[in-house]
């Protein structure tokens, strides 16, 4: 034995001196009882022989392995999902978790990317997990680990390239098939007959769902399209000009672009009195076609089929064994394992792997097929070596070539470019090796000139969308005015309109500003959003709301009301020279999109609006001057219409000021969608306003077929932090409510592992106890409102301000803004900011009353002079009039108070300095015979309570 093992050693040695292959057929050597060691130049690369099948032995490495329990140190905690290392990078990964392996799966297994190696759990780790994750490398060429062995002969070899045009633009060119295109949203087709197709098995047992069970648990985001039927032929799976049958043929497959196809003819050629050559001949025809493309195909061989005669049986096993011999590495066994070996004829299932009927497989048999293509699969694809990069030519005739482009990863097959040209191009690739030598170019692709498809007259759904403002909240450009207006919906004509007015506050069209969940013109919901990247207004104007615009037309245009047209989006040229991008999410793939941009402003100079899709450059963009003349009806057509786009599920659109111009407007987007939109689930809530500290929140789900798996409430704005006590439900208790606009977010998931949100807002006024009451808070810019609050604002020096509550139509106003009323510091009266915050809305007035004031330095009193004045009350009745003071300073140091008379009366004072607690309350007040009551914000008398009198807030009530 040991000299045996010696000549062994020596063979070897000799064979990898000279570069020579080592080869051992079946049964060389055969070692009884004892251990054989082969030493070479792998003796420091851990890794064993494999046994793929077909006589052949390959020596694979290992991978990486990590084993760890939740709460060790280094390792993710109890409450944890996520564990990223980056030496299982570019590995294919299985994870174990105590001690069963993991699917992958959105809501009960395993998420993995392989590219950064991270894996993510599903539920969330528990306390003592124990988890096992192993990394499998690659298949390694070379005995001494080396990338290549000698060269061209060891790398990808020709190139097969396809390319289809994504119709948004862009186009994808495809050069190889590696372990990225199985394990990174793999598209992989099936072609062929009844097996395949799963007659006479139950599900889940169908070697399709088997197929498609294996893809998901060990790639990401697969795709599986099985177009195999009953009684299909090799003819019926060849291209259509030789006799295939159209949707179910090798043409059908290639033109969905897939990464791989699998075949399955079970016996149908032979049942047909095919001879092996002329099912060969197909075979072959049809596995050019995808060579050509660079898509391999896994054939599965022939099966047993016990009725047939004994000629027929032999032409199946003769067919399985040509099958084998022309694809060894791509073969799918489906014969020798099922096939009766002890019968007098080649072909008859064995009992136990057949359905009965002497002609298909059971679910054990299937199971078999299943096992070995994916097995094959794994052999096959996996990482690419030995290549330095990839050389993409192009041509518009196949005659003159330039290079399009290099790429240096050489795992990366399949890369997606925005289209240079709408003409026809061509592209062919070859790789460059290590060793600086070239493999042939491939096949030349070609890329099929584009034609914009033509709207159609109706559309099979529509989206309109607003921008502008509110008219509440948002304000007029540079000044102070609160303008804009909403768009009904539905609209006169019955239409639905999507308002959008920004972040939904004061801020207006800031980036990250988004709308969701976009109802069409017939009020049907649907998952298409939309989100601004980029600051539209620059630096122009002064307001808290931004890039927003309201002089627009007062009259509508066909379908257009005119609120939809009257306020606006504007862009200023001081922003990014690319401009501003809105992107349109929540797309379907299957649909086509047509997008209408309109806007108008009255103006006198150019107003030009500039926009491109995203994949477009700026060289293929659209203009149109935005600008109104006085007097000049608005056009519908004027406007900018950006091609129907397909194939994305998202796609930006980049606006910007237009050469030739200062600002460009947008007033709405129409959107056309050609294509059926998905039925998705509704989550209703309703507004509601209430006077207490608690409630119930109840959201309705009407499913639409989908599966409601779980709930989630959460507070997304609000006064104060309120008490969400049961937040995994439908319906919820909250307690712990202050005066103050709140709003709440109801999320539904659903068994398919997608998630629908609404949201509520929730009013919460102060409790009048039924008397007519009046709340005022005061401001130099509108602050935000507060449920059964008036807010009286303004800069007060110089200005008169009057203004009517519309609740209780009593109006309050400043007198007389001149300095003999108001007396200013630095040129101001009022401030936003300086008052003092509980930050939880906890004091005697809410904290947004409490942060602004208006105030008066150094003005004393005088008859007469009274600065604040309410009006319109009933002379008849009394009145209990409350006011407040609230200043930020340093209790110590700083003198601040509120001081006041009331109808001439004695003066009243209130310590400022941080006040949140504190209320001077006047009883009995009476208006004068015109129904009136006159307040001096006056300095205090004397210097002991400082030269300067702040109100931030009153409230006046009706006895």
């Amino acid at each position: 034995m040991q000299k045996l093992l010696f000549i062994l050693l020596l063979v070897w040695s000799n064979t990898a001196m000279s570069q020579s292959a080592l080869r051992l057929s079946s049964d060389t050597v055969k070692v009884a009882k004892a251990e054989l060691v082969v030493q070479n130049s792998t003796k420091n690369i851990a890794g064993y022989l494999f046994n793929i099948d077909n006589g052949k032995t390959i020596f694979r490495k290992l991978g990486r392995s990590v084993q760890f329990k939740v709460g060790s140190p280094n390792f993710p905690n109890a409450g944890d999902s996520v564990y990223k290392n980056t030496d299982l990078a570019n590995h294919t990964i299985k994870v174990w978790r105590n001690g069963l392996l993991q699917y992958q799966d959105n809501t009960d297994g395993v998420g993995v990317n392989t590219d950064s190696g991270k894996v993510v759990f599903r539920p969330a780790l528990s306390a003592n997990d124990r988890i096992y994750i192993e990394a499998f490398s690659g298949i390694d060429f070379s005995l001494n680990g080396a990338s290549i062995d000698d060269g061209a002969t060891k790398g990808v070899g020709k190139l097969g390239v396809t390319v289809f045009d994504n119709g948004d633009n862009t186009f994808t060119l495809r050069w190889a098939t590696n372990a990225k295109t199985l394990y990174l949203k793999p598209n992989v087709y099936g072609l062929g007959a009844s097996t395949l197709f799963g007659y006479g098995i139950d599900s889940p047992n169908k070697l399709g769902e088997k197929i498609f069970a294996w893809l998901s648990a060990n790639t990401d985001e697969p795709s599986w399209t099985n177009l195999a039927v009953f009684g299909q032929t090799s003819r019926d799976l060849s291209q259509t000009a030789d006799g295939g049958v159209v949707g179910h043929n090798i043409d059908t497959a290639l033109n969905a672009h897939p990464d791989f196809i699998f075949v399955s003819l079970a016996s149908n050629d032979a049942a047909s009195d095919f001879t092996v050559e002329q099912s060969v001949a197909y075979y072959k025809k049809i596995d050019s076609l995808a060579k050509n493309q660079g898509i391999p195909i896994f054939w599965a061989t022939t099966q047993p089929r016990s009725g047939l005669s004994a000629a027929k049986q032999t032409l199946l096993k003769r067919m399985a064994d040509s099958i084998r011999t022309l694809w060894p590495d791509r073969y799918v066994e489906a014969f020798a394992k099922v096939v009766d070996s002890f019968a007098t004829t080649d072909a008859v299932i064995k009992t136990e792997y057949g359905i009965g009927d002497g002609v298909h497989l059971n679910a054990a048999g299937v199971q078999f097929m299943a096992n070995s293509l994916a097995e094959r699969m794994q052999e096959y694809f996996k990482p690419i070596k030995g290549v330095r990069r990839y050389v993409i030519d192009t041509s518009n005739n196949q005659v003159n070539w330039a290079q399009f482009d290099e790429v240096f990863d050489q795992n990366t097959v399949k890369k997606t470019y925005i289209r240079p040209s709408k003409k026809e191009l061509y592209f062919r690739v070859r790789p460059e090796y290590v060793n600086d030598t070239y493999a042939d170019f491939s096949n030349i692709a070609k890329l099929k000139e584009y034609v914009i498809p033509p709207p159609p007259l109706i559309f099979d759904h529509r989206l309109l969308v607003d921008l502008g403002g509110d008219g509440v909240i948002t304000l007029n450009g540079n000044n102070t005015t609160k303008d804009g207006k909403l768009t009904p919906s539905p609209d006169a004509q019955g239409k639905y309109w999507n308002n959008w007015i920004g972040d939904g506050t004061q801020a207006g069209f800031v980036s990250g500003a988004a709308i969701n969940g976009l109802r069409t013109t017939v009020g049907n919901p649907t998952a298409i959003g939309m989100e601004l990247i980029g600051l539209p207004q620059g630096t122009y104007g002064n307001a808290i709301t931004k890039s927003m615009n309201f002089n627009g037309p007062t009259v509508g245009v066909e379908d257009y009301p005119m609120e939809a047209l009257y306020d606006n989006m504007f862009l200023n040229t001081s922003i990014n020279p690319n401009g501003i991008i809105v992107r349109l999410k929540g797309l379907s793939k299957t649909n086509t999109y047509y997008i209408k941009l309109w806007g108008a402003r009255i103006d006198a100079s150019a107003r030009i609006l500039e926009a491109k899709l995203g994949t477009e450059p700026w060289t293929a963009s659209k203009r149109v001057d935005t600008r109104l003349l006085s007097g000049q009806s608005p056009n519908y057509n004027n406007a900018i219409n950006l091609d129907g786009f397909t194939g994305v599920d998202s796609i930006d659109i980049n606006m910007r000021v237009g050469a030739g111009s200062t600002f460009a407007h947008l007033s709405l987007m129409d959107i056309g969608i050609v294509g059926t939109l998905p039925i998705i689930p509704k989550v209703l809530l309703r507004d509601t306003t209430t006077t207490l500290s608690t409630m119930r929140l109840t959201g309705l789900v009407v499913t639409n077929g989908a599966t409601v798996s779980e709930y989630e409430w959460k507070q997304l704005s609000g006064p104060n932090t309120a008490v969400i006590a049961n937040p995994f439900d439908n319906a919820t208790n909250i307690s712990g409510l202050t005066n103050g606009t709140f709003r709440f977010k109801l999320t539904v998931g659903t068994t398919d592992g997608k998630f629908y949100s609404n949201e509520a807002r929730v009013d919460v006024f102060p409790d009048n106890g039924g008397k007519k009451t009046l709340r005022v808070n005061f401001s130099k810019t509108a602050a935000m409102p507060i449920p059964g609050w008036f807010n009286v604002w303004g800069a007060v020096k110089d200005v008169f301000i009057s203004a009517t509550d519309p609740v209780t139509n009593w109006t309050v106003d400043n007198v007389n803004g001149s300095l003999t009323y108001w007396s200013p510091v630095g040129g101001n009266n009022a401030s936003d900011t300086d008052g003092f915050s509980t930050d939880n809305n906890s004091g005697i007035i809410p904290d947004i009353a409490l942060k602004s004031f208006w105030f008066n330095y150094s003005q004393r009193y005088v008859a007469g002079n009274e600065n604040l004045q309410l009006s319109g009350l009933n002379p008849a009745k009394t009145y209990t009039l409350k006011l407040y003071a609230s200043r930020t300073g340093d209790p110590e140091a700083d003198v601040k108070y509120g001081c006041w008379r009331v109808n001439g009366g004695a003066e009243l004072s209130q310590n400022a300095i941080n006040n949140a607690t504190n209320e001077t309350v006047v009883t009995n007040v009476t208006p004068d015979a015109n129904g009136k009551i006159r307040i001096a914000v006056v300095a205090p008398e004397g210097t002991s309570k400082g030269n300067t009198s702040f109100i931030n807030a009153l409230v006046l009530i009706e006895n």
